[in-house]
């Protein structure tokens, strides 16, 4: 039923993008990127890099230097063993969150700010320890790269009540925050 939502959303935003277009009032985007997920403090005791993938849908104003964005995001963390680590073993993580996108420099070569909120699914591998679903709050730098109607962007993700407390090992109490790179395209 969730997938059937999604599917019938994008599909009406693409259609509406189209036709948006062709009026020359707002238009609609649909993308995907790929890239490294890079845990840090907590998150890097206990988790190796890992690959990270999204699908986006956008909307902006012609000429203005506002939009907003849709991302659904999914990453694997690996596992690392060692002193002080939690023992948490490999990880999925999945975000889908809402975006402001704004402008920074210029029309062709497009430096711009990307940030928001949104809701994520922590799920470590290791025995006993269940899913965590909250809060995520996220910002970044991205490059537009018009010559392939793409972009590289660089952010910072905290995932609130993610880890357990390294001290008392009590769940929900450390968040986890993470460093996607990627590189897009957008259609």
């Amino acid at each position: 039923m969730k997938l059937s939502f999604f599917a019938a959303l994008a599909a009406s935003l693409v259609v509406a993008g189209h036709r948006a277009e062709a009026q020359g009032q707002d238009h609609f985007v649909v993308g995907f990127s790929g890239g490294v997920l890079i845990p840090s403090g907590i998150g890097a005791d206990n988790h190796k890099v890992g690959p990270n993938g999204s699908v986006m849908l956008g909307v902006g104003g012609i000429d203005s230097p506002f939009g907003l964005r849709f991302d659904a995001s999914y990453g694997a963390l690996g596992s690392k063993t060692g002193t002080g680590t939690l023992g948490l073993g490999a990880a999925r993580v999945t975000n889908f969150n809402g975006n402001v996108l704004f402008t920074l420099l210029g029309q062709s070569r497009k430096l711009y700010f990307v940030g928001g909120a949104g809701s994520y699914s922590y799920n470590p591998e290791a025995r006993g320890i269940k899913t965590t679903t909250d809060l995520a709050v996220n910002a970044g730098l991205g490059l537009w790269l018009p010559a392939v109607n793409g972009f590289v962007e660089a952010r910072w993700f905290n995932l609130f009540r993610a880890l357990p407390d390294p001290v008392t090992g009590l769940r929900g109490k450390a968040s986890l925050r993470l460093y996607p790179i990627s590189f897009g395209l957008m259609f």
